[in-house]
């Protein structure tokens, strides 16, 4: 990761699964973009964004969407926001989550948008502080055959069968998988977050990192430990689909988990 507008406000956020089919569903989302734009210089969204999101290569000669042969038509109206705000000076950062796959190229091809896109998380430094950011699917070393379905899901061979397959009835099966993963993972109502993602912050922090941002639990948290003398901090920016929660990082260092009300 690289910075722009150090001056400016970091949003994190994630878990907004929009689907496109139920009326309403972006138009908090859509708001919050345009009452932060003029705030923030970067937007660092930590996955599934969309139910689901695979970079499908343009079907049409100048790569851009036509409303026709576009692969989402359903999520164009957050896309095209996105597009807004890069060319308002926006940095965008798309980390994959477990919705989310093969997205490199998929915004330059088809919007001209300059979003850097992490496979797997990574690590950046935000005012002189070790910072790791990913999705955190991965951070339960014991799901042992998520891992391996993620694996398999990810490799080259099923991108090209997928590109070939095409968006239509990849979508049909990535619906059923996708009703699924929300049974096994969010099916039951829980009143506390799993401690598998402390115990992944406290591990990455015992490697040197200041500062952890995670997503994927749909459970905002926020929890400092010291460590070797450091005093560390854990984020999970919870989720944008049911609670409208985001983390945001306002230079020099101040981090602070909000909701938004709009």
């Amino acid at each position: 990761m690289t910075q722009r507008h150090s001056e400016r406000d970091w949003i994190f956020v994630s878990d907004a699964h929009f689907t496109g089919r139920e009326p309403g569903e972006m138009d908090a989302f859509l708001r919050f973009l345009s009452l932060e734009q003029e705030r923030i210089g970067s937007l660092v969204i930590l996955g599934d964004l969309f139910e689901f999101f695979f970079g499908f290569k343009p079907s049409n000669e100048n790569g851009l969407p036509d409303g026709k042969n576009f692969p989402f038509p359903e999520y164009l109206p957050v896309l095209k926001a996105l597009q807004e705000i890069d060319r308002q000076g926006v940095r965008i950062e798309y980390f994959e989550g477990n919705h989310d796959f093969f997205l490199r190229g998929f915004f330059r091809d088809h919007f001209s948008m300059g979003v850097e896109v992490h496979p797997e998380g990574c690590e950046t430094d935000l005012a002189g502080r070790k910072v790791f950011i990913a999705h955190g699917d991965l951070s339960n070393p014991r799901q042992w055959k998520y891992r391996t379905l993620r694996k398999m899901l990810r490799n080259r061979w099923t991108h090209r069968l997928i590109q070939w397959v095409g968006p239509d009835r990849t979508r049909w099966v990535a619906q059923r998988i996708n009703a699924m993963s929300q049974d096994i993972y969010h099916g039951e109502e829980k009143t506390h977050p799993p401690p598998t993602f402390r115990e992944f912050a406290h591990e990455k922090f015992t490697e040197g990192f200041d500062v952890v941002i995670l997503g994927h639990s749909h459970f905002a948290e926020a929890a400092e430990e010291e460590v070797a003398g450091r005093r560390c901090a854990y984020y999970n920016v919870g989720d944008w689909r049911i609670h409208r929660s985001f983390l945001r990082f306002t230079p020099p260092g101040t981090f602070r988990p909000e909701r938004f009300e709009g």
